[in-house]
């Protein structure tokens, strides 16, 4: 249930990153100022769900390494193999994912990251919690050198930078949009420069600290017994609420200062960054036991039931969204790349959650498992698993 709220939460952020040029995930005043509808969907988002979900993603996949190496030692089989095999071909569908579909890819990352996770897990509780923290700080760092760095520049090499990253000229964002309405060949010469851009710099400088992190964090909440629904419905509501508590106000004050500051380079890309970073373990965790509270009060049923089932299709049906919202903004479908605003874009949003949500049943009442699920089991194990449930059944 969990990794398909993930699924549709990662989905409120990415659409912009689908549907508008690079500086506007980051700048919503990169073309000028936005009208109060924009900013609302532009400040909702940053609060409630701008990394959050990614964190929680991240979290359900190193409690995921946990579960799988103890059952491959149950099953009798070294689990580095098979582990160093998934992630393996997790890589390559992240690559071809990167580099054929969407730049934005994050299974690449998850897949190098997850060997490294794979080193932890067996460590207690408090020490996979203290070094999550620690991980969990080198962002921090990192945000407060370069805001240094930036003021201490040459004020002509700041406002280039700022005409590269933060405020593209006219000319550069019309490139940049001619390229992603162009079709599949041409976006190539756009697509490969960004996918390179993610996975050399973002990734490990600082994207990867944060995802290495959470996965630590929810190995922690897998053996703690919060990821497996061991808690009581009162501690997780308790729970919920702290960390909504601290958590979505601190996301906020995050979002005045952007606001007080008037969206200067400077301050905004790192030392505003830090108040949406610090809050993100908190509103994440107030996500999960709050979602997992309504599971064990059996509110919604109808609704987490087709959860339930998007999350055994995880994998699937976040390819299928980039393949669903390319085909809607990029010039190989209908072209719409830069010519809807937030509030338009949030309707393409529900729309994508409403198919994937009707799909997910629909396919797991045939089938056992996510097509791409599916072939990465086969190629994991090394041999094909029924994909019917009459051919398991008939087994």
């Amino acid at each position: 249930m969990l990794r398909g709220a993930a699924i549709l939460g990662i989905l409120v952020m990415n659409i912009q990153a689908f549907a508008m040029v690079t500086a506007a995930y980051v700048n919503p005043t990169y073309a000028g100022p936005i009208g109060l509808a924009e900013w609302w969907v532009w400040s909702l988002g940053q609060v409630a769900f701008a990394s959050k979900f990614l964190a929680i993603f991240s979290a359900l996949f190193g409690a995921g390494v946990v579960l799988m190496a103890e059952r491959a030692e149950a099953a009798g089989v070294a689990p580095w193999r098979r582990h160093r095999r998934r992630m393996a071909l997790l890589a390559l569908i992240g690559l071809a994912h990167a580099y054929l579909i969407w730049f934005g890819d994050i299974l690449f990352t998850l897949a190098l990251v997850g060997l490294l996770a794979f080193v932890f897990r067996r460590w207690s509780t408090p020490r996979l919690l203290r070094a999550a923290a620690w991980l969990y700080a080198v962002p921090v760092l990192w945000g407060l050198l370069m805001t240094w760095l930036m003021h201490a520049m040459p004020e002509a090499g700041y406002r280039d930078l700022v005409a590269s990253v933060w405020q593209p000229s006219a000319e550069q964002l019309a490139a940049e949009q001619g390229a992603y309405r162009g079709s599949w060949r041409a976006q190539m010469a756009q697509r490969v420069p960004d996918a390179l851009q993610m996975q050399l710099l973002v990734v490990p400088l600082e994207e990867g600290w944060r995802i290495l992190a959470m996965m630590l964090a929810g190995m922690a909440a897998y053996r703690s017994g919060l990821l497996t629904g061991a808690w009581s419905a009162a501690r997780y509501r308790r729970t919920a609420l702290l960390g909504a508590g601290l958590g979505l106000p601190l996301a906020a004050a995050g979002q005045l200062f952007h606001h007080a500051t008037g969206w200067e380079m400077r301050t905004s890309l790192y030392l505003g960054g830090l108040f949406n970073h610090l809050a993100t373990p908190l509103v994440a965790t107030a996500w999960v036991c709050a979602l997992i509270w309504l599971l064990k009060r059996g509110t919604c049923p109808g609704l987490m039931g087709r959860l339930r089932w998007l999350g055994q299709g995880a994998l699937s049906g976040y390819l299928l969204t980039s393949l669903l919202c390319t085909a809607l903004f990029y010039g190989h479908g209908l072209g719409l790349f830069g010519r809807l605003d937030r509030v338009e874009q949030l309707a393409v949003v529900v729309l994508v959650w409403a198919l994937l949500l009707g799909l997910a049943p629909a396919w797991f009442r045939r089938f056992r498992m996510g097509p791409v699920e599916w072939l990465w089991r086969w190629g994991t194990y090394g041999r094909r698993s029924p994909l019917r449930r009459q051919a398991a059944s008939r087994d």
